[in-house]
């Protein structure tokens, strides 16, 4: 077999087999797309010692308290699951801090509120 024909085989083995190649090993769309996480607003009714927001994001909690009052109170976000004891964010203290939170519970957000401790 002549050098030209060995070439020519060669290249056309190449052009068939590379796109087949690339077709086998690109990842499918699918497989690289994350699950969706489950994720649910913290919005409790404000009080008169602060407000606060948040959200739960598959056990993830994360969010702000602010104390809004200058009354020797400061204000915490209870949080509630449907198991276990509920999560309590740390105090927020003097009239117009906030403070950023964060953790982690196991079980379903069901519900939160504003709570207060003398401070």
């Amino acid at each position: 077999m002549n050098k030209s024909i060995k070439f020519r085989t060669f290249v056309t083995a190449m052009l068939i087999t590379a796109p087949a190649l690339s077709l086998v090993s690109a990842p499918s769309a699918q497989a690289s797309t994350p699950a969706a996480s489950t994720c649910r607003v913290i919005a409790p009714k404000p009080t008169a010692e602060g407000h606060g927001d948040g959200r739960v994001c598959d056990g993830n909690i994360t969010g702000t308290i602010h104390d809004d009052k200058a009354d020797g109170r400061c204000p915490y976000i209870r949080i509630f699951f449907t198991v276990g004891d509920p999560w309590e964010s740390p105090w927020a203290g003097g009239k117009g801090k906030a403070v950023n939170f964060g953790g982690y519970h196991d079980g379903e957000y069901t519900g939160a509120e504003i709570r207060y401790i003398s401070c």
